[in-house]
């Protein structure tokens, strides 16, 4: 709706002073709008006197900081990743685009080519990065875990037992694994690489359940299981950097 006026008016409250865009509308109530930059907008009827509005601004001081102040926590910086439309995020060696749909549900779908965040508040950073971070903790369990049993199917002759599955947010390395206490740990990032190269890192943990230790029977062994796996070694170094 069109504005019939538009100021910038100030007034002090006991909380600190608000600064706010007065617009004159064709309207029955007094509206209070909180844009995610911080900026407040009142719009209001003719009927209503300034000495009101400014008496409902100050009124909804409390609702009015907190707002600013839920916002500025949801700020990231520029260099880091927005979680908007157009994005990408990589995963099993993809580049999928980022869609943000404004929903009444708050979920993560993919197609293939695309990743959609449906979300109440397109404009809630914190919402939208766990929204996808939860999706693609779900995808790691699920992929990893196919991988694991199916890499598994292969060392029953070796009386291994399916270890216990873990994921990590890992710095230097892309898995580690405890053979005694029959755990394997992966690193998140792993949901970057294809899945050649996953196996390629199940198949290394799952041998050393064999032999502990990276002797020339663990690579005689990893040989036989994945004679490929240089390459595959070579692809993930070069697919993704940690």
């Amino acid at each position: 709706m069109k504005a019939i006026s538009t100021e910038i008016r100030t007034i002090d409250t006991s909380s600190g002073t608000i600064r706010y865009t007065f617009e004159r509308k064709e309207i029955k109530n007094i509206n209070l709008r909180i844009r995610h930059d911080g900026q407040v907008f009142v719009s209001a009827p003719d009927s209503v006197s300034q000495t009101t509005i400014d008496a409902f601004v100050a009124g909804r001081k409390d609702y009015i900081f907190h707002t600013i102040a839920d916002f500025q926590q949801q700020d990231v910086p520029c260099s880091e990743m927005q979680y908007v439309s157009g994005e990408n995020v990589t995963f099993l060696g993809k580049n999928l685009r980022i869609k943000v749909e404004k929903d009444s549900r708050e979920y993560v779908s993919s197609d293939g080519i695309y990743v959609f965040i449906h979300v109440k508040r397109p404009d809630y950073y914190n919402r939208k990065k766990n929204l996808l971070n939860s999706w693609l903790d779900e995808q790691r369990r699920a992929v990893f875990g196919e991988i694991m049993q199916d890499a598994h199917n292969r060392f029953t002759a070796y009386h291994v037992a399916l270890p216990e599955l873990r994921l990590r947010n890992m710095t230097s390395r892309w898995g580690s694994c405890q053979p005694k206490q029959g755990i394997i740990t992966l690193n998140k990032r792993l949901i970057e690489a294809p899945k050649s190269c996953i196996e390629y890192v199940v198949f290394h943990e799952l041998c050393h359940f064999v032999h502990p230790n990276h002797s020339k029977q663990f690579y005689t062994l990893l040989q036989v299981m994945l004679p490929d796996w240089r390459e595959r070694k070579t692809l993930l170094e070069r697919c993704v950097a940690i």
